[in-house]
């Protein structure tokens, strides 16, 4: 079993965010862009599964942070913009975003480098290859429903986690079906704080919006929340080891608190 239930948890993950950050780092980019945020749900979710699965502690970080890191390089390709860009600073901003997610990527790669780990590498490699393939995917849905976008969506933001639940974790079904669950909560978290502070609704709301109308689209929202963490909790119950089960549900319990707040200042408005 392991003992996660100490401050060493939080720690590690500060040290990952650390890492992160400094693998990161670029002045020049700074004065132009921002780095797409950091989820910190799934840099911890990615340590549970790598705790259960017995990796070792001195490569859990590395891990953690190269996958941080692939993902910081996809996010930062899907930020470009394909309008045509009329001054210096949208151009300059334009070209700097693509090569912000190839610095990133060459720091993924020199991390990799330094783990020694094919399985891992080549498991990596085919998740990015489906990440893509989903991508092109859901460029071609925009006619779709709701829930079909938030199911490839869903898909598409697991593949790097569940990467590594096929090579590390012991209780593969399980594992498979926490992620999913946890990662369709985060986005429809994401979404519901678009909804609540006027900014314009996300992809998914407005396909709801289309089908439900608004009111209906915000009932739906907050339903489909409520089932995946439900789901999210039922799942974690049947994991075997004590100290990832209890760190996991003070994880989901996270999400749930996020979305009570979200709703009290929807509230209070």
């Amino acid at each position: 079993m392991m003992n996660l239930l100490q401050s060493g948890f939080r720690i590690e993950t500060e040290t990952i965010m650390e890492l992160i950050a400094k693998n990161t780092a670029n002045r020049f980019l700074y004065n132009y862009i921002e780095n797409p945020p950091v989820s910190r749900l799934r840099i911890q979710l990615l340590q549970l599964v790598l705790h259960e699965g017995g990796t070792p502690k001195d490569q859990v970080a590395r891990y953690v942070a190269t996958t941080a890191l692939v993902q910081l390089g996809l996010d930062s390709h899907e930020t470009v913009t394909l309008a045509r860009q009329h001054t210096m600073r949208g151009i300059r901003n334009r070209q700097l975003t693509i090569l912000a997610g190839d610095y990133f990527s060459s720091r993924y790669y020199d991390l990799l480098a330094q783990i020694d780990d094919v399985r891992t590498v080549a498991q990596l490699a085919r998740s990015i290859q489906e990440i893509n393939e989903w991508k092109i995917r859901l460029y071609g849905l925009e006619g779709g429903s709701a829930e079909l976008y938030l199911d490839g969506k869903v898909k598409m933001e697991s593949s790097l986690i569940l990467s590594f639940v096929e090579v590390w974790s012991k209780q593969k079904e399980t594992w498979m079906g926490i992620v999913n669950q946890l990662i369709r909560a985060e986005e429809l978290l994401r979404e519901y704080r678009k909804q609540a502070t006027d900014e314009e609704v996300g992809p998914y709301v407005a396909r709801l919006n289309g089908e439900a109308g608004m009111h209906g689209a915000h009932q739906q929202l907050v339903a489909e929340l409520h089932k995946a963490l439900h789901q999210s909790r039922k799942f974690a119950s049947q994991l075997s080891d004590d100290g990832v089960r209890t760190e996991l549900k003070l994880l989901i319990d996270g999400c749930a608190t996020e979305l009570d707040s979200q709703k009290a200042r929807a509230e209070e408005r």
